[in-house]
C-alpha cells in the first residue's frame, strides 16, 4: 500500500526528496554568494517544473478516492495526461550535469580536483540530476501501480518503457530544440515537424536515437533499482 504496511511510506519519501530539493538549493545559495553571480539559478525554475508532476500525481491519489465513478475517471484520465506531457521536466534534471562544464573552467596542467569550488559545482548539478531521476520514478511507480491493476502484468512493463523511452525523448526536445511541457499541448504541430525533420536526416536521427537511448538506459537501470527496493516482498 501507499500510505501503510511494509511497503514504501510516501509521505516519508516525499519528505526526504523536499530536503533534497532544499539541500540543492542550499548550495545554489552558497555558490551564488560565494562568486558573486547568479550562478545556477535557472535551477530554481527548472527543480519546480521537476516537481510538478509529481504535484500532478498527489492529485490523481486524491481523485482516486471520490466517490462519483464517472467524475473520478474522467478527472484522472485529464490528470493523467497531463502528468504526461509535464513527466519529461522531471528526466530533464538529468542534463543537468553538463553545467559543470559550463560553470568550473578545468585546466587540464592543473590539479582542479584540490579545489573545493571544483567539488561545489558538480556536487550542485549532481545534486539536480539526481534528484530529477528520483523525482521521475516516483511518478512512474505510481503509474506502474495503476496499470497493474488494469492490466497484465507484462503489458503494464511495456507500457512503463514506452513511457520511459518517450520521457527521453521529450528530455532531447527539451534539451536541444528548447520547447516546453506547456507547448506540446498549445504548438503539437510544430512540435511534431521538429520531430520529424531530425527523423528523416540521418545526422540529426542519429543523434536523437543516441542520446534518447543513452537517457532511457540510464532511467530504466534507476527505476528497476527503485521498484524492487519500493515494492512490497508478494509484489516481486
Amino acid at each position: 500500500m501507499l500510505f501503510t504496511g511494509k511497503g514504501y511510506k510516501l509521505p516519508a519519501l516525499l519528505g526526504i526528496l523536499l530536503l533534497a530539493t532544499l539541500g540543492c538549493f542550499g548550495l545554489i545559495v552558497y555558490l551564488q554568494s560565494a562568486s558573486g553571480t547568479k550562478m545556477y539559478h535557472f535551477l530554481y525554475w527548472d527543480v519546480f517544473l521537476a516537481w510538478v508532476p509529481v504535484f500532478i500525481t498527489l492529485v490523481i491519489m486524491a481523485l482516486s478516492r471520490l466517490e462519483n465513478v464517472r467524475i473520478r475517471r474522467v478527472l484522472m484520465l485529464l490528470s493523467g495526461l497531463i502528468r504526461l506531457f509535464f513527466l519529461p521536466n522531471a528526466l530533464y534534471l538529468l542534463t543537468e550535469l553538463l553545467h559543470a562544464f559550463r560553470f568550473y573552467k578545468v585546466s587540464p596542467d592543473s590539479r582542479f580536483w584540490l579545489d573545493t569550488s571544483f567539488w561545489l559545482i558538480l556536487f550542485t548539478s549532481f545534486s539536480a540530476a539526481g534528484l530529477g531521476l528520483f523525482l521521475t520514478s516516483l511518478c512512474v511507480w505510481n503509474i506502474h501501480r495503476m496499470l497493474q491493476k488494469a492490466c497484465n502484468g507484462w503489458l503494464a512493463w511495456g507500457i512503463i518503457f514506452i513511457l520511459l523511452w518517450l520521457a527521453s525523448v521529450g528530455v532531447y526536445i527539451g534539451r536541444f530544440a528548447r520547447w516546453n511541457s506547456w507547448d506540446a499541448m498549445l504548438k503539437p504541430l510544430v512540435i511534431l515537424t521538429d520531430v520529424w525533420k531530425w527523423v528523416s536526416l540521418a545526422g540529426a536521427r542519429q543523434h536523437l536515437l543516441s542520446f534518447s537511448w543513452l537517457v532511457f538506459g540510464i532511467t530504466v537501470i534507476f527505476y528497476l533499482m527503485m521498484y524492487i527496493a519500493l515494492s512490497e516482498e508478494k509484489d516481486l
